[in-house]
Order: C-alpha cells, then sequence, then structure tokens
C-alpha cells in the first residue's frame, strides 16, 4: 500500500511538472505574440490601441506565470495556498477594467444604455479588486512567523543561534 502512495506521489509530482512546463511555454508564446502584434497593431491601429493590446497581452502571461508559480509552490511544499489564485484574479480583473475602459471610451457618443452598463461592470470589477487586495492584506498578515529555530535545508546554519533555540527551563 505504502509503495501505491508512493507511485501516486510522484505522479502526480509529474502532472505538476508538466503542467509547469506547459504554462512556462504558454507565458513564452503569449509574450512573443505579444511583441509581434504590437509593432503591427501600432502600424494600423495608432500607439495608443497598440499599447493596450500590448498590456492586455502581457497581463495575460502575468496571469499564467502566476499559475506557473502556484505550481512550483505546489511541487515544494506539498500544499496549495491560496494567495497565488488571489493574485490570478487580481491580475484578470486589471485585465477585463482596462477592456471595459477601451469599450467604454468607444460607447460615450454611441448609445447611452451600453455605456452606463460598461461604467457599470467597471464599478463592479474596482469592488472585486478592492476585496481582492483587502484578502491578500489580510493573508500575508495572517501568515504566521517562520520559526528561527527551524531546520531549513536552503539556510545556512550560520544564521540561526544555537544559543537562542536553546529552551532553559
Amino acid at each position: 500500500m505504502i509503495r501505491v502512495a508512493g507511485w501516486l506521489e510522484r505522479a502526480e509530482d509529474a502532472l505538476y511538472a508538466i503542467a509547469g512546463i506547459m504554462l512556462a511555454a504558454v507565458s513564452l508564446v503569449i509574450l512573443i505574440h505579444a511583441a509581434f502584434a504590437f509593432f503591427t497593431d501600432l502600424n494600423e491601429l495608432g500607439a495608443a490601441t497598440a499599447t493596450l493590446h500590448l498590456l492586455e497581452e502581457v497581463l495575460l502571461a502575468l496571469m499564467a506565470v502566476e499559475l506557473l508559480y502556484t505550481v512550483i509552490v505546489s511541487l515544494r511544499t506539498r500544499s496549495l495556498s491560496p494567495e497565488p489564485f488571489l493574485v490570478v484574479g487580481l491580475v484578470a480583473a486589471i485585465r477585463r477594467i482596462l477592456a471595459v475602459s477601451v469599450e467604454a471610451a468607444e460607447l460615450v457618443e454611441g448609445d447611452p444604455d451600453q455605456f452606463r452598463l460598461a461604467i457599470i461592470e467597471i464599478g463592479m470589477l474596482i469592488v472585486g479588486v478592492m476585496i481582492l487586495v483587502f484578502s491578500i492584506w489580510i493573508l500575508r498578515r495572517c501568515r504566521p512567523a517562520p520559526n528561527p529555530c527551524a531546520v531549513d535545508d536552503a539556510a545556512p546554519q550560520s544564521e540561526v543561534s544555537d544559543e537562542s533555540c536553546t529552551s532553559t527551563p
């Protein structure tokens, strides 16, 4: 039974590694595509629109990179932390705010009802961003302090004082 659990853990690690490689590749493809599209958009649509499109693509790549970070942390610690997912949600909301802002700018002279709906969506997204930021702040604030006496393979032993880690009766 224990051998089966070991095999399953190795399979899980392999799947996480494959997912991580795919996320890294997707991020790289998005960034390369964004660079080429930027120069095409610059000639066809102008600097302002090209820059907004580039920013949207870079934010999409950052979302993939944040998910990659989550995979890496999961492989290292064998636990799942909510903070990277909140950051992905935060970046996604900001990306959507940018997209709706561009749409709303085009609706100013058009349909007033559509413009009003776009402004409401932006307002709701801003509330969502504030909730996500508050959640991240709470998570970071409530994170337990690291134990300086805990054995950490990455930290040199000279950083931890033996005297501070001995308990005296």
